[in-house]
This record gives C-alpha cells, structure tokens and sequence, in this order.
C-alpha cells in the first residue's frame, strides 16, 4: 500500500462565515467521511485559519525571516488533510472525491518516502 496526502483548500471566507449549526452540520460530514473509509484513513486534522499562520521563509543570507500569515495569499487555502493508504492513484482519487468539501477541492499527493542516512 501506498501513502497519499489528500490537502483540503476551502474559500476560507466562505467556510469561516458559515453559521455554527451548518459548521457542526459539516464536521458530522466529515466524521462520516472518516468513518466510511476507515481502512483507508490513517489521520486527518482540521487548520486553524490563515490568521492564526506565521511563516518562516530563508532570506538571500541563509538567515531565517519570521512573518505572520500564511505562505502566500490566495482565496483557497489550506484547510485541512488527510493522511490515506490506497493500492494505487486510483484508489486514492476514488477515497478524494468522497471529501466533503463545499467550498474548494481536494488535491492528492502521493508520499516519497526519505531514507535516513547512515551518519544520522
């Protein structure tokens, strides 16, 4: 089985304007989601919104420069993930297009493994 991160972009305005009973209405989606692909979803987890970011960019010295916000403005943005086992893209897609999102997409990225080296 492979790995694959599903990222969630939502219209944050949108999605942060939805009234607490349509909210709660939508994280029921979402647990119903988890619950039928049980077998599939390792993990998944909800961001906190773009005004709750800071971002660590490298200047042109190599030192680290420190802003608040997100990494770059757009009107989707991130909104959550999750984290799949699938046999193959297919699969993954398949598992994707279950997401309950009313307000963006889903974007699917299989996961490279990294090997450690050996002086670490």
């Amino acid at each position: 089985m492979a790995e694959y991160l599903l990222l969630i972009y939502e219209d944050e305005a949108r999605t942060s304007a939805l009234e607490p009973a349509d909210d709660a209405a939508l994280v029921d989606e979402f647990q119903r989601f988890m619950a039928r692909n049980a077998t599939r979803v390792r993990e998944g987890r909800r961001l906190a919104p773009t005004s709750a970011a800071v971002s660590a960019r490298r200047d042109v010295d190599g030192g680290v420069r420190i802003s608040d916000g997100a990494f770059v403005e757009s009107k989707e943005v991130v909104a959550g993930y999750f984290l799949v086992e699938a046999a193959d893209l297919d699969e993954a897609l398949a598992v994707a297009g279950q997401v309950p999102v009313p307000h963006g997409g889903v974007e699917v990225r299989p996961i490279r493994s990294v090997r450690p080296t050996p002086d670490a």
